[in-house]
């Protein structure tokens, strides 16, 4: 939906998060004619349905499901439902033909693959702008004159867009998020619907390593690999294109042996652009590692505490315990989230450095639970702590009785219920380290 089709409509915002905020703002300053309502759940079904009546146009925050009842009933009324993702997109397609859209989703490792490429690009000397999911909501950089806009993509995000960027990348696909979408299935299409809408010459990355994603892409055009030999690819801490090694995340500042893998992604658009591979590389060397992300905390008497606050399935806390070769305290336990915790259990039997999981929160029984089915090792401990003070102190003394090693806080399930977010939850982390005197 393009903003002409606003044009003097009645419009309803619904949801006030930072989206709907900076939607609401640009609306107001800009003379469309329009008439704006705000709608947030709190305020009733009843305040809805008067809402409902005199409205045009739905711009729906992220968190609203497409799945609701109320958005398939609006519909059926002839309510135009549309996103600021949505707007954004469709804006850059038909009013703004000489900027490209690259977008970076998956279900993990998004935030540090965007990071990284905007690093590359502006160093490149790129006019490139950096928003979507992270930083500035994308209504917002419409009327800004950039050559390139790399927006991170969720899955709320992707799921009803008309139009898709030009350049995408998948990092992966896991079973996240299934109550927003009604289903797994149904996420992994969601996710996939960000390139329904490409073009011809436009361009697609995925990861050939994770299984899903391949299967979802089976019918999709335009899809090229990473992580294969004859491309980029990982192997272990190095980074090959073809059959020469061009890094080691020992050289950069980021964690986690995964990064490489998202790194080969990322590198496939460079590549794409005309970038200088070797020089972006260089340049990367100077990039900072994003705060709750495989972020080291302190060490203390050679306990090293890593906040991993943003692991919100049990995949992304296997590709974190992968990263290291010593010994290991990690705490887990969240929201449940209708996660599978068996892959999980059984890395851990496999990896004789894991030698504690302290479980903690509304899913803490369910992952020990798995532990205690799938891991015999007699050198392994499951604690289940009633605090995160108190699961802090437990892995602390734990590894530093082992000499030394790391704590790893890699929740394996979303913060909601017990946090505002990953962000709030990581600094909670973060404070106990500290209050603790570790």
């Amino acid at each position: 939906m393009l903003l002409s089709d606003l044009e003097n409509k009645k419009i309803l915002i619904w949801g006030m998060g930072s989206e709907g905020k900076s939607v609401f703002d640009y609306l107001t300053s800009h003379s469309i004619g329009a008439e704006i309502f705000i709608y947030q759940d709190s305020d009733g079904s009843d305040k809805f349905s008067e809402l409902l009546n005199k409205t045009d146009v739905i711009i729906r925050s992220p968190g609203v499901s497409i799945y609701k009842d109320e958005i398939s009933n609006a519909k059926k009324d002839g309510v135009k439902i549309t996103s600021s993702s949505d707007l954004f997109l469709s804006e850059m397609r038909e009013n703004h033909p000489n900027t490209k859209v690259i977008a970076i989703t998956g279900s993990k490792g998004k935030s540090m693959s965007v990071s990284m490429l905007y690093h590359i690009m502006q160093k490149a000397g790129c006019k490139v702008a950096l928003g979507g999911n992270i930083g500035k909501a994308l209504i917002e950089m419409i009327d800004e004159e950039n050559d390139y806009v790399i927006a991170e993509s969720s899955s709320y995000q992707a799921s009803d867009l008309t139009v898709s960027p030009h350049i995408a990348m998948f990092t992966n696909l896991f079973s996240v998020h299934t109550d927003w979408h009604n289903g797994n299935d149904n996420y992994c299409k969601d996710k996939i619907h960000l390139v329904s809408n490409q073009k011809a010459g436009d361009v697609c990355f995925i990861n050939a390593r994770n299984e899903k994603l391949v299967d979802y892409f089976s019918d999709i055009a335009n899809k090229n690999f990473y992580n294969i030999d004859d491309v980029f690819h990982a192997q272990e801490k190095e980074l090959f294109y073809q059959n020469e090694c061009l890094i080691n995340i020992d050289d950069l500042q980021i964690m986690g042996n995964h990064n490489i893998e998202n790194l080969c992604g990322v590198l496939m658009i460079v590549k794409h652009l005309g970038l200088d591979i070797k020089q972006a590389l260089e340049n990367l060397k100077s990039f900072a590692p994003l705060e709750h992300r495989l972020q080291k905390v302190k060490v203390t008497n050679g306990v090293l505490f890593i906040n991993d606050s943003i692991s919100t399935a049990p995949e992304a806390a296997i590709a974190a315990m992968k990263s290291f070769d010593d010994n290991i305290a990690i705490i887990s336990g969240g929201t449940i989230n209708n996660q599978d915790y068996t892959d999980y259990a059984k890395y851990i039997q496999e990896n004789e450095k894991v030698k504690l999981v302290v479980t903690l929160f509304q899913c803490g029984p369910q992952i020990a639970e798995s532990i205690k089915k799938y891991v015999t090792r007699n050198d392994f401990k499951l604690l289940e702590a009633e605090s995160l003070s108190e699961a802090v102190s437990f892995a602390y003394n734990e590894i530093k009785s082992l000499g030394e090693g790391k704590v790893l806080f890699s929740p394996t399930a979303p913060s909601f219920g017990f946090y505002k977010n990953f962000i709030e939850r990581g600094q909670d982390f973060i404070d106990n380290v500290n209050k603790q005197g570790l």
